[in-house]
Formats: structure tokens, C-alpha cells, sequence
């Protein structure tokens, strides 16, 4: 019946369709009277500038360009030539003068090794401690000019020699300029100005600038900096009040930058800093994720908008230096690192900063050398690094029912690629306290790992121990290489690809004490029935991860940087039963739960944030209890994740996360599991609110698996509907993905 309706109806379309044909071969009839005019069209987009500008309260956001600086002789009072754009370089105009406000630092060179110092002619009765505290000048002190096409001009409030405290005008010497706005929309800089007042122009030597650190670098795990409420976004900005003549009105403790900043990422014991509304700031128990002698983390030299980033081991100051050097427990001791401290010899005691160099400059030859910043700095334990590298050469037998046999060696990438003998030498055979290990593991499929079938539960791979002196068992190929066999054959419903990892630490003398060596853990991938292999997805690139970790080196130094090793073990049948014993049972608990990668690093990261911890079971039965205050932007996916890799998966191709494995934790079939999409969002998203909206919408919190590990699920995700890539509500919408990083 349909198909003849539709039939009938296309045949007398045709049929209209000709007589109108027809009706265009006779005359034109008189011209009709015109209608009635029809409703409005909806508003056009808003059209380039016509010099009059828009509604500053309209921007989504605010982008800053100071074209001058002008400062009469004499030091006369500076004025400011500003431009205001949005988004689409339209002039934006009405901000109210008091939403905008000026600072105004000038720079003083170093002499004879000293370092050099901003200093802010604006300052404050900090009505505390200090006398004066550098500040901003808000624009109604002045004379605020708003030109009415998105430019305005602002006159400061005194000639620059009769703000108290504030430095001695000079007009050869560098000066810097900058601005925040409050109460608006976000601005994307602090609109810098750096300029020489008898030019009016930036100074012609970089020497000149004092760029150490860049704002992108520090975005790399802050995402944006954003301070003293918002509008303070730039480093060059901060360091114009954060310089050494601020000092906390509260609590006495310096708020110099270099001095403040290092105190922070240490965590150093006592550093509170009493903040706006006179709250309380305590950084004693900051941990900083990487080793706080990778100073060139955040001191890129070899970044041309740094050309003082070399500073920390050119430039020795006992500000910068006392910040991890001071005396256990009394903070600021005064930072002359007498012999009291147990820092310097001979009952030495510093004044200057000049004298710093004499042993610690980089010309220094006392103690050969050894004692120049850059060689205190250096990690041994990194330098051992780079002298092993693990290779998976050949992965043979792997068919159902077959037993894996796998080739590798050991090398050393810093001398010729010459192989260790890892059943001789002494990097793998001081098995005392587990200092040497070298681990072969193979798990399967990629498609999402299982590991059934393994004989290591719950869901773990098999493992094989290679090192013949620590109790393992290997075949010496006679050319360097090595080869294992698995003591389990592939089982029979094992489908798609194995991987085949390679993790552990060599153990190396350093100085007399024996150290694991974090070495970059390796993978490869073998078929089982795929014609060629799969290797898993992989949403996470290691260099995101070592942003912020520099080397990402878990589990007493054995899993380091390759997060499709990670992933094997911490898969979605896997929970911590295994560990869940006294004495960590009889601090959190005897409930399993999940260490699934995509649920457990989103629980872990956010802890911080929800208030709710992650506590888990780890080696030794030991206590893990997550409080972590993640650096960024929580709900910046691609602070971790690849452009992408971050939208709801395929809940038929992604396995469900186990929360509790049952009575048996070999079998998936008794688990109680959380559908995938789920497993990830409600680590973030909290809420009894949030849990009821992905319900609604085919989550399921207590569904159960098949023997092949596949969901029961009472209903079918729909997330993609809605947060899908290209979607109304896309994830990458809804966080904000893409406005992190302005400037």
C-alpha cells in the first residue's frame, strides 16, 4: 500500500509538473497588486568596524594592544595608548574606568654577577609587616580617556618620582608596562609593553628584557595562568609586582618571583602567604610531579622568548637558591647559608650575591667543576637513563593453543648500541631487594585486554622473569639477544592480537648506593588471528604525561613512559583485589576497586577537585590515598588526551569497567561492572544529578559481563547522540576545549 501511495503521488507531481510546462507557453496575464511585506529575517552576523566599536560587555573576550608609552622628561606622568578588540578585531568601547588597571616597573641590570631586579613605581601600605607592597594603579586614579572606537588612553595618577617606594627614574633603563580588567569577559593577555622611555621603543639588546620563563611553558601543566582572581595571566606581568621589594604584610615571607615561585613547586615547610580578604595560603605541601632539579623544565634555554632562561645556573642568587637549600624546619633562616645550616664549609657566611659565583659559576674549577650549578643539578639516575634501551626483536608461536616465544635484548644506545649479557652483568644480577628486574609480559587482545585464560588474575598478563641470577629462566642466543617462551598457550577463544611488553629497572651504583634505573619500557604486537596485528587505540601521547612528569617512571621505577605497557595490566577486568589485605584492608577497606586506566587516571587526577578520593591497594599490600590538585584546567581533555581522543567510545567495541570481580576473580561472569562511557564521566562528574542523567540515557552502574568479558547491560549507551565529535553538545564543547591557552 505504502509503495503505491508513493508510486501514485510521484506520478501526479509529473502530472502538475507538465501543465505548468504547458501553462508557460500562453500570454502573461496583468501583473498582480504586491503582498503584504513578510516577517523579519533573522539578524545578520555583526559586520567589520565602522570606527564606532561595540559594546565591551558584549565580548566573549578581551584582547589587549598597547601601541605606546609616552613619559614626559623627567619622569613625568606616563601616558598610556591602548586598543581594546574582540574576537572579531572590532573596537570594543564603554569600559568603565574602574574595571581596568596599570602597573609600571622599571628594570635595574646586574652588576659583577648580580642578578638584575624589576621594581613597580605603584606601591601599597601593605598595613602589616612591610611598609610597601607593589600593586596596580586602577584607572580611575588617573585620567581615563575612552575614544569611542575601541581605543583609549590613560594619563597615571603622579609624575613617576613621586610614587612612594617606588624606583629612581631612569630613562635609559628598560621599563614594562601592563594591564588586567576585571569585571568583564576573559582577556587574552595582559597586553605587555616593554619599552625604553627615550625611545619609546623596546630596547635594542635582549640582555635587556629579563624573559627567564615563558608563559608556555608554564601553561604546559597550568593550561592558563590565571591569578589574583583571573585577569593576571602572564609571567611577564607577575614579575612587575612580584619582585624582590615585596614583601607579605602578613606573615614577613618574601613574594620576590624567584623566590615565591621555587617555595611553591618545593613545597617548602612554613611558606603561607596571607592573600586577598586575608586568606590563608599554605604551600607546605605542594609536591611538585618531577624531580625539582629539572630546572630546565620550566628555564627553557633553547626557547628564543627566553633569552635569560639560562639565569639558574649563569646567574646565582641566595633568594633563588635558599628556596630548596635552607635549614630543615626554619624557614627563612636568612639565606647566608652559614656552616649552622649544614650547606657550606669553613663556616662561610654570604652577603652578596656576586660571591655565589666563585665556586658555583660556570668558569668554577673548585672541586673540578663539580660544584657549578648546572653540574649540582644534574640527576645521575637520569644520566643512567639514557644508557638502556629494552627491544622486543621477534614474537613467534602465537597461534591458539601455541605458547609465545620471545626475542630481546638489552642495549646501550650511548655506546654503539653494545648489548648487556642480563645473565652476567651486574645491572641484572643484584637481585637483593628486587634492585635488578627485567620483566617479558604478554596479554591479549587489543581490542581491550582481557587477559583471561593468563593464569595471573585478576586480568592480568602473563609474566615471565628472563634474569637467571633473581630466580628467572632465559636462553642465551650467543649474539647479545635473548629468548623466553611462555609458560601459557594462547587460549582457544582468544581472537585478534597479543602484545608483548618489556619493563623493569637494571640496577646501577651511583655513588656507592645501589639505584632502580627507570628505563623506557617497550611493546609490539603479534597476531593471533588478524591477518596483521591491531595495535590497541591509544588516546595519550607520553609527551603530554611528561609535561608535567618529565619522565613518568610508576611502580618502584619498572613502568616508565609508554603508556600501551600501562594499559595491559590496568584494563577493564582489573581491581586491586589482589592487594586488598591487612594492613591495607584495615585502612580502606575490603572492597575491590577498579584500576581500569581510563577510570582510575581520571579518579586519580580529579580527586582533588570532587573531594572524593582515590584510595587503592598496591605492592606490599601498601595504602595509596589520592587527594591530587591537578595543575590544570580539570576539564581540558587534551591536557592528556590526543586531539580527539576524547569523545565517547563505541560501548559494543569498548569493555565495561569492573568494580567488583566476585567470588571469582579469574571468571568476568560474576563481576558487577560500570558501562564504559560511564566508567570515565562519573569520575569527574560526581553528582547524584550527573549519575541519574547518564542512567537515563543507557548507563549502567551494576550491569554484569559475559564469559568473553562483553557487557550485560540493561540498556545501550547513547552518549555519541549528544557528545559526539561535531555535536551540539560535543565534550569538546561542554569543557571548553580549544580556550585554555590565550596568550
Amino acid at each position: 500500500m505504502a509503495s503505491f501511495m508513493n508510486r501514485s503521488s510521484r506520478i501526479a507531481s509529473l502530472i502538475l509538473f507538465g501543465l505548468l510546462i504547458a501553462g508557460c507557453e500562453g500570454n502573461d496575464g496583468a501583473p498582480g497588486a504586491d503582498g503584504a511585506p513578510g516577517p523579519a529575517g533573522p539578524p545578520g552576523p555583526p559586520g567589520p568596524s565602522t570606527g564606532g566599536g561595540v559594546p565591551v560587555d558584549s565580548a566573549d573576550r578581551i584582547n589587549i594592544a598597547v601601541t605606546s608609552v609616552a613619559v614626559p622628561s623627567g619622569g613625568g606622568a606616563p601616558t598610556v595608548s591602548l586598543a581594546l578588540t574582540n574576537d572579531l578585531n572590532q573596537g570594543l568601547v564603554g569600559l568603565p574606568a574602574g574595571d581596568i588597571r596599570f602597573v609600571l616597573a622599571q628594570l635595574t641590570l646586574g652588576t659583577g654577577g648580580s642578578s638584575s631586579e624589576w621594581q613597580s613605581y605603584v606601591t601599597r601600605d601593605s598595613g602589616g609587616i612591610a611598609d610597601a607592597q607593589a600593586t596596580t594603579e586602577t584607572a580611575t586614579a588617573g585620567t581615563f580617556v575612552d575614544n569611542g572606537d575601541g581605543t583609549y588612553t590613560y594619563t597615571f595618577a603622579s609624575d613617576l618620582d613621586a610614587y612612594p617606594a617606588g624606583p629612581v627614574f631612569d630613562e635609559t633603563k628598560t621599563h614594562r608596562l601592563g594591564i588586567e580588567i576585571r569585571g568583564q569577559a576573559p582577556i587574552s593577555s595582559n597586553g605587555i609593553f616593554t619599552f625604553v622611555p627615550t625611545t619609546g621603543a623596546p630596547p635594542a639588546d635582549d640582555v635587556d628584557t629579563r624573559r627567564i620563563v615563558d608563559n608556555d611553558t608554564c601553561n604546559a601543566c597550568h593550561d592558563r595562568l590565571e591569578f589574583h582572581g583571573g585577569p593576571r595571566t602572564d609571567v611577564d606581568y607577575c614579575v612587575t609586582c612580584h619582585n624582590p621589594y615585596s614583601i607579605d604584610g602578613d606573615t614577613g615571607n618574601t613574594v620576590d618571583m624567584k623566590a615565591l615561585i621555587h617555595n611553591i613547586h618545593v613545597g617548602r615547610d612554613g611558606y603561607v602567604i596571607i592573600g586577598f580578604g586575608g586568606t590563608e595560603h599554605d604551600y607546605s605541601d605542594i609536591e611538585w610531579t618531577q624531580d625539582p632539579r629539572n630546572c630546565q623544565t620550566c628555564h627553557e634555554e633553547d626557547d628564543d622568548n627566553t633569552p635569560q632562561a639560562s639565569n639558574w645556573r649563569l646567574v646565582q642568587t641566595r633568594a633563588a637558591c635558599g628556596t630548596c637549600h635552607y635549614d630543615d624546619g626554619v624557614p627563612d633562616s636568612g639565606n647566608d647559608f652559614a656552616i649552622e645550616d649544614g650547606v657550606h664549609p669553613f663556616g662561610l657566611a654570604f652577603t652578596d650575591d656576586t660571591q655565589c659565583a666563585g665556586c658555583h659559576g660556570p668558569n668554577s674549577t673548585v672541586q673540578d667543576g663539580r660544584i657549578q650549578v648546572a653540574a649540582i643539578h644534574e640527576i645521575p639516575t637520569q644520566l643512567a637513563s639514557a644508557e638502556f634501551q629494552y627491544n622486543i626483536l621477534n614474537i613467534t608461536n602465537t597461534a591458539v593453543g601455541e605458547s609465545p616465544v620471545v626475542q630481546f635484548s638489552v642495549t646501550d644506545p650511548t655506546n654503539g648500541d653494545a648489548a648487556y649479557d642480563i645473565q652476567t652483568d651486574p645491572e641484572f644480577t643484584t637481585c637483593d631487594f628486587g634492585a635488578s628486574r627485567l620483566a617479558i609480559s604478554i596479554g591479549w587482545d587489543t581490542t581491550d585486554y582481557t587477559n583471561t585464560g593468563s593464569g595471573n588474575t585478576p586480568a592480568q598478563p602473563v609474566s615471565i622473569n628472563p634474569l637467571t641470577e633473581c630466580g628467572g629462566t632465559s636462553t642465551d642466543n650467543g649474539d647479545g639477544t635473548f629468548t623466553v617462551t611462555s609458560p601459557v598457550a594462547v587460549p582457544a577463544d582468544v581472537t585478534g592480537t597479543l602484545a608483548v611488553t618489556m619493563d623493569g629497572h637494571p640496577a646501577v651504583d651511583i655513588d656507592g648506593t645501589i639505584e632502580r634505573i627507570a628505563v623506557t619500557n617497550a611493546v609490539e604486537y603479534a597476531v593471533v588471528t588478524d591477518t596483521e596485528a591491531q595495535p590497541r587505540r591509544n588516546a595519550v601521547a607520553i609527551e603530554r604525561c611528561d609535561e608535567c612528569h618529565n619522565q613518568l617512571a610508576m611502580h618502584g621505577n619498572n613502568r616508565t613512559d609508554e603508556p600501551e605497557v600501562c594499559v595491559v595490566c590496568h584494563n577493564p577486568n582489573a581491581t586491586d583485589i589482589n592487594r586488598r589485605n591487612p594492613p591495607c584492608s584495615d585502612n580502606i577497606g575490603a572492597d575491590d576497586v577498579s584500576i581500569d586506566m581510563k577510570r582510575m587516571i581520571h579518579l586519580l587526577h580529579a580527586s582533588g577537585e570532587t573531594g572524593v578520593p582515590y584510595e587503592v591497594c598496591g605492592f606490599g599490600n601498601s595504602t595509596h590515598i589520592y587527594n591530587v590538585e591537578y595543575p590544570g584546567a580539570l576539564n581540558n581533555c587534551e591536557g592528556c588526551h590526543e586531539p580527539g581522543g576524547y569523545y565517547p567510545v563505541d560501548p559494543a567495541a569498548v569493555l565495561g569497567t569492573t568494580v567488583d570481580v566476585g567470588a571469582d576473580p579469574a571468571s568476568p561472569i560474576d563481576d558487577v561492572v560500570i558501562s564504559p562511557n560511564a566508567s570515565v564521566c562519573s569520575s569527574c562528574h560526581v553528582s547524584d544529578l550527573a549519575k541519574t542523567h547518564m542512567e537515563q540515557n543507557g548507563a549502567d552502574f551494576a550491569a554484569t559481563k559475559a564469559a568473553d568479558s562483553t557487557l550485560i547491560s540493561s540498556g545501550a549507551e547513547s552518549c555519541q547522540l549528544c557528545h559526539g565529535e561535531g555535536r551540539s553538545a560535543g565534550v569538546d564543547e561542554v569543557h571548553g576545549v580549544g580556550d585554555f591557552q590565550f596568550n
